[in-house]
């Protein structure tokens, strides 16, 4: 059985098309918790009349604490006998056969405590967009320059996400594997979290089907406005985490000098060549300044690791005195 969990808030447009997504699913065997977080218009009282309808569905009301509260406490009305869970933002839809597709390939890899997929886009009215495309950014050759795997890369490694690359509501969990992570934690980059301690303890998998459509508004996800999404509080606890082994240490490790040495500085360089096209483009000498600044930053990086250095400076400190 899949637990799914719709975390909404202020969504009276769209809910419906979530719940409907979930009734159209091909794989039957499922319950639904919808959780509303806090809203101000009238999108609980459509959520009730919709569990209502459908037995397998129920439907909480919570204070907006964020997606992650949201996700969290949705998963705590779950039923114990569960083998696999969905999280579903409340705007969003996925494909009737997404959940059949998902568990299918679950239960023939058991070494996969995650899988994941691409997506396609829509626009508030359910307009059709596009293709999406989740990039997951990886070292991929001897000099560890960062290459977006392609579609038939399907084992995704730790690095992609501590990079803040290939996350997103997309995947199906395996409980067994899920319940080990403590759940969702940060109040900011919650799925990029998630996904780091999924790819710690199994392996991720990520399909090249387009079964998830993700709606492009202003609401996609279910928080409130002191809960922007900032990096400094994923970095903060990756660039320091400690994990329980050795060898998951060492990935993390590995992931860190990738990620300062490569992965950034490839963006100053990207950062810095958008400038200079604005600078050509308008003329605009603070344009000019600020891809220079990046183009330093960048080449800085490269050849002396300043921020590298300090991450394990950090790090070596932090074990020292955790081993007092």
């Amino acid at each position: 059985m899949v637990g799914v969990v719709i975390i909404t808030y202020n969504n009276e447009k769209h809910i419906e098309d979530a719940f409907n997504s979930i009734v159209n699913q091909e794989y039957t065997d499922w319950i639904c918790v919808m959780v509303d977080n806090g809203s101000t218009d009238s999108t609980f009282e459509m959520m009730q009349r919709l569990a209502a309808s459908d037995s397998r569905f129920s439907a909480y009301k919570k204070l907006n604490e964020g997606p992650a509260a949201g996700r969290n406490h949705g998963y705590s009305k779950l039923p114990e006998n569960l083998e696999y869970v969905h999280f579903l933002d409340g705007d969003d839809l996925i494909h009737p056969t997404y959940l059949k597709r998902m568990v299918n390939y679950l239960n023939d890899h058991p070494k996969v405590g995650l899988v994941a997929c691409q997506f396609e886009e829509i626009d508030n009215d359910g307009n059709y967009i596009g293709k999406g495309h989740r990039s997951r950014f990886a070292p991929w050759s001897f000099l560890g320059i960062p290459r977006d795997m392609p579609l038939h890369k399907i084992n995704t490694p730790f690095v992609a996400f501590f990079s803040s690359t290939g996350v997103g509501p997309f995947g199906v969990y395996r409980k067994s594997v899920y319940e080990h992570t403590n759940g969702y934690q940060l109040k900011s980059q919650e799925d990029t979290d998630m996904f780091c301690k999924m790819s710690l303890l199994a392996e991720v998998h990520y399909l090249p089907e387009y079964l998830y459509t993700k709606r492009r508004t202003l609401n996609n996800l279910a928080h409130s406005p002191e809960y922007h999404a900032t990096h400094f509080e994923f970095r903060l606890k990756w660039d320091l985490y400690q994990a329980d082994t050795p060898e998951n240490n060492r990935i993390i490790e590995k992931s860190i000098q990738y990620y300062y040495t490569r992965h950034v500085p490839l963006r100053h360089f990207k950062v810095a060549g958008k400038a200079f096209q604005e600078f050509v483009r308008h003329k605009k000498f603070h344009s000019l300044t600020w891809s220079l600044r990046c183009l330093k930053d960048g080449i800085v990086e490269i050849l002396f690791r300043p921020s590298y250095k300090e991450i394990m400076n950090q790090r070596k400190s932090l074990e020292l005195r955790t081993a007092q």
